[in-house]
């Protein structure tokens, strides 16, 4: 798909805002000085120059459009970060278009492999967008990833190789990834992520400083020195939602 395709075949980033804003709860942020999200408009306006900005809000559009979609009961909706980060590696690349390209085409496609219509059946966006999935692979094997960001087109295909390994445990009906009923939320993790718990705590999180990544600020600096795992099972367990 052409530079040009890609960016005219996306919603209107003010569109996008709304529906947002329209979910059940709104747009929810982790922010503790904004009662919500940042919008994508403001987002893209700030972050890219003339040139850019067509590019960027294309990107914007089909990574919340594909949130929307495929994690209908998604809660957070903080982006700051994310842009920026695909935007300062895209501007750090050779060619900023298709570098911006790449990177929000593999995210859409991961969207797609692990949200509601996926058998994957994820509930949520949170673990990706504030950083616990990279933080957790990070820790794997740091000497050789710490230096890779979080959402660069390279941790975004590993992101991609391990919902395909996610797949074929479902297939063979693993103990943690079993087969479950269509449309019923999947939680291998070992507290409720039931709506209200899910926001009591990653709020807890975010006021601890136990978030891998401070989605809601473009600046936010990834922490992947610390066990954030081990950190929100200790923190659903003070809140009594571990089960």
């Amino acid at each position: 798909m052409s530079a040009h395709a890609f960016d005219q075949s996306k919603t209107p980033l003010a569109e996008v805002d709304s529906r947002i804003a329209a979910t059940p709860r709104g747009a929810l942020t982790l922010d503790p000085c904004r009662e919500s999200a940042s919008p994508l408009t403001e987002l893209v306006e700030r972050l890219a120059n003339d040139g850019e900005r067509p590019h960027l809000a294309a990107a914007a559009s089909s990574v919340a459009e594909a949130q929307l979609e495929c994690f209908p009961e998604n809660l957070l909706w903080d982006f700051d970060f994310f842009l920026a980060s695909v935007h300062e590696q895209a501007a750090a690349a050779d060619d900023y278009v298709a570098r911006l390209d790449e990177a929000a085409r593999v995210t859409v496609g991961l969207m797609h492999l692990y949200g509601q219509q996926s058998v994957i059946q994820f509930r949520y966006v949170h673990d990706f967008m504030y950083g616990f999935d990279w933080a957790r692979w990070v820790r794997r094997d740091p000497e050789a990833r710490a230096h890779v960001p979080p959402f660069s087109v390279e941790f975004l295909k590993q992101v991609q190789v391990r919902g395909r390994d996610i797949l074929d445990l479902i297939e063979a009906d693993d103990d943690v990834y079993p087969q479950i009923d269509d449309g019923a939320p999947r939680n291998p993790f070992p507290f409720s992520r039931e709506p209200e718990e899910e926001l009591r705590l990653y709020r807890s999180l975010s006021e601890r400083g136990c978030i891998p990544i401070e989605a809601w600020r473009p600046d936010a600096e990834p922490d992947a020195t610390r066990d954030f795992d081990a950190l929100r099972q200790d923190a659903a367990k003070r809140l009594g939602i571990d089960r």
